[in-house]
């Protein structure tokens, strides 16, 4: 099988390049990598391009403008997709490291059934700890839970959390929000967006990721999606990958959690509107996105333009 890897790169070109150069080691060659760079105001798409054009298994594109986390990544899934006719797609955050030799490997040897949309791994973050899966169960009444009570935990949101923390956990036993890893568990969950593994049951469906979040809280929006069009995201532990975590955003925002409080909110808010969407309506705002970029690769520009 052969595997499109799509990486996200804005502003932290360096970062890229780590995530690329680890990629040297896989047992598992048999792959393509999209690097998009999301309109970066700095030197990354310059940087990248005199690393990588001329090599054969890596796709340079840029987009016009900043289009954020979801259609960013469903930049490179389209090109994937369209032009290198792909169906299985590893969308990973640019800050991760392939350090198990055998992940694409395990990827690609994955039987994911009929059912299977979105396959999760273990993800090792800086301190050590396994980030994959998340305890959510995708419904309705869990996203308004969080609308109303924004208990944004995994965007680590300071006081507002504290206040949050109390209010919903007064008289009850506190428990963990990650699955822990030698114990099996039947609570729902969602997978941690930083390593997504997206089959080909939930490619030919859809266009990419949910396109109408700019950043936070696609994982569990896509728990939603998957939920809607009948599939399953499925959490394993045989390999894993390493995760820096939130590189791009220290990059890019000065007052971070602010920002992430900003952002996180109105994505929640967009996460309730899917909640209540049927699947023709999902698969109809997802795949009439349209998407322009332009590809640099040995030495030529090529522009696209997908209209849908």
């Amino acid at each position: 099988m052969e595997i499109g890897i799509v990486i996200l790169n804005y502003l932290n070109w360096t970062d890229t390049v780590e995530c690329i150069d680890s990629l040297k080691n896989q047992t598992h060659q048999f792959f393509q990598v999209v690097v998009v760079d999301n309109a970066s105001k700095n030197e990354s798409f310059a940087e990248l391009t005199s690393r990588y054009e001329n090599n054969e298994k890596i796709h340079l594109l840029q987009t016009e403008e900043n289009l954020g986390f979801a259609k960013g990544n469903n930049t490179g899934i389209i090109y994937c997709k369209s032009v290198l006719g792909l169906e299985n797609i590893l969308v990973i955050n640019n800050d991760v490291i392939f350090t198990d030799v055998n992940y694409l490997a395990f990827l690609s040897k994955f039987d994911c059934g009929e059912d299977i949309g979105v396959v999760g791994t273990k993800i090792i973050g800086s301190d050590g700890l396994n980030q994959n899966p998340h305890y959510f169960n995708p419904t309705h009444k869990a996203v308004l839970r969080e609308y109303a009570l924004p208990l944004m935990r995994k965007y680590h949101l300071g006081g507002l959390l504290v206040l949050g923390s109390k209010i919903k956990n007064r008289g009850r036993i506190n428990t963990p929000t990650r699955l822990p890893e030698t114990i099996p568990s039947e609570r729902p969950y969602v997978l941690h967006g930083s390593a997504i593994f997206l089959t080909k049951n939930y490619v030919k469906q859809l266009n990419g990721l949910y396109p109408e979040t700019f950043l936070y809280y696609e994982e569990e929006i896509l728990g939603l999606v998957c939920k809607k069009i009948g599939l399953k995201m499925l959490y394993t532990d045989e390999v894993e990958i390493y995760h820096k975590e939130d590189q791009s955003s220290q990059m890019s925002f000065q007052n971070l959690e602010g920002i992430k409080q900003k952002f996180a909110r109105k994505s929640v808010k967009i996460g309730l509107r899917v909640s209540r969407m049927n699947p023709e309506k999902i698969t109809a705002i997802t795949n009439k996105q349209s998407y322009s970029f332009i590809l640099k690769k040995d030495g030529k520009v090529k522009k696209y333009t997908f209209h849908h």
